[in-house]
């Protein structure tokens, strides 16, 4: 690693332990490195997230379709058209 170290201490509730706990050892490695590469991910992704804002909007709703991405210009129209209506 290389790397200098510096101790952390929180809290987790038990459920959160459980599933770390079991996370952990699928992939056989420790609790810590697994909790230090989700932050190291979260950081990355939040990071992202400022260097492309628009990216941040991506999967907040949910509207039961799956054809979206490539009707989405018809679902804006009848929006539009229902708003006028």
């Amino acid at each position: 690693m290389g790397r200098e170290m510096t101790r952390i201490q929180f809290y987790l509730d038990s459920e959160l332990k459980e599933q770390l706990e079991l996370l952990a050892l699928q992939r056989h490695i420790p609790k810590s490195e697994l909790i230090r590469q989700s932050i190291r991910n979260f950081l990355q992704e939040e990071k992202g997230n400022e260097d492309e804002p628009l990216l941040g909007v991506i999967g907040l709703g949910r509207s039961g379709r799956h054809d979206i991405s490539e009707k989405h210009n018809q679902y804006l129209a009848e929006e539009k058209l229902e708003g006028i209506e």
